[in-house]
């Protein structure tokens, strides 16, 4: 079963995408390097990142070289085709040597098209497992039936999924299978990018953002569900929570995901902002009462819709 640690650190695990200068804003790696220090001093030993995120696993391996209490987790992205085994092989040799790792904490795989069969792939990789190349399995995104058919081929042991006050899609289907396979789930998106936040409570229309994940990927995500105004509506009873317990609207979010019993840990993305680490880091050393929690939950599922499985609209077909 997995159980929640006592440690607040123990809750997050750091989201390295950020580390990608392609679709963030490029940060000089002596200052990531100070980032990575910082989250380290708050206690944070995991690390999420993957093959296609540019530089960020070359970035991980370095600053992480000599520190076996930290964990990384990374990614095999595979949109388009089934891959050979040479290709896999290529794939974990080139996440071992950027890492700078003799064997790789966890590969979590993404399947973009669920209309191409992976039981050879997921076969492929349980083979590394076994050689004791791969410490664990994961996958990222698979919906319930993908997830269900993977079960029966591999030993997967997490699912990297987007879940927020705003996507709740895992919980019309997926939830359940997860609690009886006894699947952690790790929950990306907690903050919507950002947009769950104070910066954004007296914005009343969404007007184009800077940053490509922002501007892009949860921007569709907030008009698929419901729209801005749903969200502004959601921010004032997130702002009047917070000025209960002196608490930020992103703390009082991550704060209700971290009591949803399906979250195993939540993934939040990198930042060298000191002032942010610290409030990420500190949202759930306060408890919220039930009632204001359970509030928050009634009020999303009144004002979003969450038709379908997860990862659906994504793919986009």
């Amino acid at each position: 079963m997995n159980v929640k640690s006592d440690c607040v650190a123990d809750s997050f695990i750091l989201g390295c995408w950020q580390l990608d200068d392609r679709s963030w804003k490029a940060t000089p790696e002596t200052d990531l390097a100070r980032a990575i220090d910082t989250y380290l001093a708050w206690g944070v030993t995991r690390f999420d990142t993957a093959d296609i995120y540019g530089r960020s696993e070359r970035i991980l391996g370095k600053c992480l070289k000599g520190r076996p209490d930290c964990q990384i987790f990374t990614k095999a992205v595979f949109f388009d085709s089934v891959p050979t085994p040479k290709q896999i092989q290529n794939k974990i040799e080139s996440a071992l040597r950027n890492l700078q790792r003799d064997r790789l904490d966890c590969i979590q795989i993404h399947w973009h098209d669920p209309r191409l069969d992976f039981t050879s792939t997921l076969e492929e990789f349980s083979k590394y497992v076994e050689r004791g190349k791969i410490a664990r399995l994961g996958v990222t995104n698979f919906n319930t039936p993908m997830l269900k058919k993977a079960l029966q081929i591999a030993p997967i042991k997490s699912n990297q999924v987007q879940y927020s006050l705003i996507d709740r899609r895992l919980e019309n289907s997926l939830q359940a299978l997860c609690l009886q396979a006894d699947i952690a789930i790790f929950a990306y998106g907690s903050l919507a990018a950002g947009f769950l936040s104070d910066k954004f409570l007296n914005v009343k229309f969404l007007l184009s953002e800077g940053e490509h994940a922002r501007s892009f990927y949860y921007s569709n995500m907030i008009a698929q569900h419901g729209g801005w105004e749903a969200v502004r509506e959601l921010l004032l009873t997130l702002d009047k929570i917070a000025k209960k317990y002196r608490l930020s609207i992103s703390q009082v979010a991550l704060n209700w995901l971290n009591n949803r019993q399906i979250v195993s840990s939540i993934v939040t993305g990198l930042t060298n902002d000191r002032q942010q680490i610290k409030s990420n880091m500190e949202a759930l050393k306060t408890a919220i009462d039930p009632e204001d929690l359970e509030m928050l939950s009634t009020q999303s599922e009144e004002l979003f819709e969450q038709v379908g499985d997860i990862y659906s609209y994504e793919r986009g077909f």
